[in-house]
């Protein structure tokens, strides 16, 4: 712990091995393929879930790499991150413990930073009432979990400054943090815009709004088909295409069935999970991105609607005015008339439209930058607290 040159080579464990799907798999993926081009000179243990892309990434050339296999659930993931986990970073003695899944260990034996991105531990249970008792005493468990670990971190990550505001009052926190913001995905860069999803062809006579997320409580799916059911005469040529699934939560069913209410059948088309190489082609055609959300802590789907210039409907909550700023149009998510009101104001003003999306480039050329940028950023916090000691 002693302070060396900033090139020094390190060994880093990076925790990763709970960020699974949507934006936690994405910091993910991102994080890991960067480290191996903006700090090849460390070495890593790289903790990462199997099954679900990280077989793909380019590792670091100086890592190795340990595969998590949840099995049979969340019991079997407690008895990994309570005796295997830590027993495997003890034994290859890292200089530091980075947890990109909002938690680190009670005991790390070693400097500690840790990414904290999921809203639900910074958020009031105001903000949680809409989710079911089983989430609601999950989040209350990993909020635990995350204080017990704070003794023992040395650095903090946050995505935004509001949330890093959040963070230090929910936790009374008073050691040092720092912003790491999120990017669009290489991924969804690399994509095809010029190619058309097959829903579009018949919503050709439509506005269509793209509404891209799995099915979470927070996301407040329902306001939009309360919005069909309360004025489908006035939305007659407006269309939202969702991205959800079944199987993501177990509400998300019976939200998928009240799609077949008439008012809704042909205004809000489901066309199931996508992949990140085909977002370009959704943006490029729909007209906007419209996400009537009641709780993120960074959501990458504003950065990509402004990546591939499409004007921005949310919610008018704290996290989505820190990073959209005057690239959206904000609505209240819990008043359908609010709702219906900001899709018919951009779908009748171009001028809207535009102002929107020369906000959002403004946006992505000053304030937002690749993951490479951001990864080496956050290094640069990790390797100045290994200096200081």
């Amino acid at each position: 712990m002693s302070e060396g040159p900033a090139n020094q080579s390190r060994r880093v464990a990076i925790l990763a091995h709970n960020l699974r799907a949507a934006g936690g798999l994405s910091v993910g993926r991102n994080v890991i393929a960067a480290l191996g081009r903006v700090r090849p000179a460390h070495r890593y243990l790289l903790f990462m879930p199997r099954g679900v892309g990280y077989e793909d990434v380019p590792k670091p050339s100086q890592s190795e790499s340990r595969y998590f296999d949840r099995g049979e659930g969340w019991a079997r993931q407690y008895r990994y991150e309570r005796s295997e986990l830590p027993q495997a970073v003890r034994e290859y003695g890292p200089d530091v413990v980075w947890g990109l899944g909002n938690f680190g260990l009670r005991r790390p034996g070693c400097f500690q930073a840790v990414l904290v991105h999921k809203p639900h531990y910074i958020y009031g249970p105001q903000f949680q009432r809409m989710e079911l008792f089983r989430y609601r005493l999950l989040n209350a468990i990993g909020r635990r979990r995350l204080g017990r670990c704070l003794p023992s971190t040395q650095l903090v990550f946050c995505q935004t400054r509001t949330a890093c505001d959040r963070f230090r009052e929910t936790f009374r926190y008073a050691g040092r943090t720092a912003i790491m913001p999120n990017a669009v995905s290489q991924m969804t860069l690399g994509g095809d815009a010029t190619a058309k999803p097959a829903v579009f062809d018949r919503l050709n006579a439509k506005f269509v709004l793209f509404c891209l997320t799995k099915y979470y409580a927070h996301k407040n799916l329902e306001a939009l088909a309360e919005v069909f059911r309360r004025y489908a005469e006035d939305l007659r040529d407006v269309a939202i295409v969702l991205t959800t699934a079944a199987s993501d939560h177990p509400s998300a069913a019976r939200f998928l069935e009240q799609l077949a209410d008439p008012r809704c059948r042909d205004h809000l088309i489901n066309v199931g999970p996508v992949t990140q190489a085909e977002l370009a082609g959704y943006f490029a055609h729909c007209d906007g991105l419209i996400l009537p959300t009641r709780l993120e802590s960074f959501s990458g789907t504003y950065l990509e609607a402004m990546q591939f210039r499409r004007p921005i409907l949310t919610s008018d909550l704290d996290f989505a005015r820190d990073v959209c700023g005057p690239a959206a149009r904000y609505f209240d998510p819990l008043d359908p008339a609010s709702i219906r009101d900001a899709i018919l104001g951009l779908k009748t003003s171009p001028t809207l439209r535009g102002e929107l999306v020369a906000a959002g480039e403004a946006r992505m050329t000053s304030f937002f930058r690749d993951w490479d940028s951001i990864t080496a950023d956050a290094m640069d916090e990790i390797e100045a607290m290994l200096r200081k000691g």
